[in-house]
């Protein structure tokens, strides 16, 4: 009788032990599931606040795009451009600021502005390979009868640094029909040369301008003769 009563008791337990890690195991799945569905909503939300984030981006960078628009439709030099699409008539903008570092090898030509479609243009600033023994001229903006004319830059061979000497005196010889072009001095193979004068045949209406040179960016520059109108 004991024993039996002794089997009955064991069995007992060894089922509530069954019971209970049987137990045991579903609220460890509802746990898991429920960790689960918590990590699906955390995704959920992560998703819907950058694609929050990404629409505000949007609705800045158009805000800003439709300001600039405004803000170049309001510039005085821009309306008086497009009624004269041919040539400026307004001395173009304040040229802008470009930050750039130096580079063994090159030369940084700075940026400038452009006529195009009736309006100035910025065209940004660039590197160039370095030329041994020339220098780079940058574009500049010249009135010209009453408009703005664009001189292109470019490479050019550096001129002498110091002034060219006294013209010197010559026999001038009249001769009827002509005119007497005074020699000037002239820069070649590194040194000045002097160029002698000689007769021209008169021109009716125009008179004779003597070549110079001019002081730019430190080197002198050769502004040759020209017949040009009374």
């Amino acid at each position: 009788m004991s024993t039996r009563l002794s089997r009955l008791l064991f069995t007992a337990i060894l089922g509530g032990a069954i019971l209970g890690s049987a137990g045991r195991s579903k609220a460890d799945e509802r746990r898991e599931e429920h960790r689960e569905e918590r990590r699906d909503e955390r995704r959920d939300e992560h998703r819907e606040e950058r694609r929050d984030e990404h629409r505000e981006e949007r609705r800045d960078e158009r805000r800003d795009e439709h300001r600039e628009e405004r803000r170049d439709e309001r510039r005085p030099e821009v309306r008086v451009e497009v009624r004269d699409r041919g040539r400026p008539r307004e001395a173009p903008p304040a040229v802008r600021f470009e930050r750039h570092e130096n580079r063994r090898g090159y030369v940084w030509v700075g940026g400038n502005y452009e006529w195009r479609d009736g309006r100035y243009a910025w065209v940004g600033g660039r590197y160039e390979h370095e030329r041994p023994g020339f220098r780079w001229r940058e574009p500049r903006w010249e009135v010209r009868d009453g408009a703005y004319v664009r001189v292109e830059g470019g490479w050019f061979a550096p001129g002498p640094t110091i002034a060219p000497p006294v013209v010197r005196e010559e026999r001038i010889v009249v001769r009827p029909g002509h005119i007497w072009v005074r020699g000037h001095w002239d820069w070649v193979n590194g040194s000045w040369a002097w160029v002698p004068g000689h007769h021209e045949p008169e021109r009716v209406g125009y008179v004779w301008r003597e070549p110079r040179w001019e002081m730019r960016d430190g080197v002198y520059v050769k502004v040759e003769g020209a017949w040009v109108v009374r």
